[in-house]
């Protein structure tokens, strides 16, 4: 089964993701954008794997994961990483990459790599919200000034999915929720 390890968001942040969509909607961005209520943080893309893995995986997590505190992270800015045409590819909400997320993090990869999965080190934490299919002219000005307050959203649990394709988009199930039952 097609699987990732991810953080959901509260309805502030899938709310601030509507209304920056329908901005860029309405300014002819054409693009795959994500459902409010498939808007996550991916922490860990783990691909095809068997549902026996996965519930290895999570017991493995739900293991390290006990007696982790509780925390918050902010999502603090809209941005997009660039294609090789140097226009946006993908539209994200950055995400503040702070101690308690990096150590949450570690505590993952250090587990995943035991199933020899290998990430890069260098995680760049964001929420996608598009995938851009076509973007129109004077594009950088009409992204300029798209702004909002930072939004904090606590954490107190990690999520391990399934995500089964459709043509009309993922369709994401929770397999196991993992709680940190740390407390803050």
């Amino acid at each position: 089964m097609r699987t990732f390890i991810a953080i959901d968001v509260n309805d502030e942040v899938r709310r601030r993701t509507n209304e920056i969509v329908e901005k860029l909607v309405k300014r002819r961005f054409k693009a795959t954008w994500v459902k409010p209520e498939n808007v996550h943080l991916t922490l860990f893309f783990l691909d095809e794997i068997s549902k026996e893995k996965a519930e290895q995986i999570s017991e493995r997590l739900k293991r390290r994961l006990l007696g982790f505190p509780s925390f918050s992270f902010i999502v603090e800015r809209m941005g997009y990483f660039k294609g090789r045409n140097g226009k946006p590819r993908v539209v994200w909400l950055g995400v503040k990459y702070d101690q308690a997320l990096k150590r949450l993090y570690s505590e993952i990869l250090n587990e995943l790599e035991k199933f020899s999965f290998q990430f890069p080190q260098d995680f760049k934490p964001h929420i996608t919200i598009g995938r851009v299919k076509m973007v129109p002219e004077k594009w950088e000005l009409l992204l300029s000034d798209i702004s909002y307050d930072p939004i904090v959203v606590p954490v107190d649990c990690v999520v391990v999915y399934s995500s089964t394709l459709t043509p009309s988009g993922p369709i994401y199930s929770v397999f196991r929720k993992i709680k940190f039952e740390g407390g803050i």
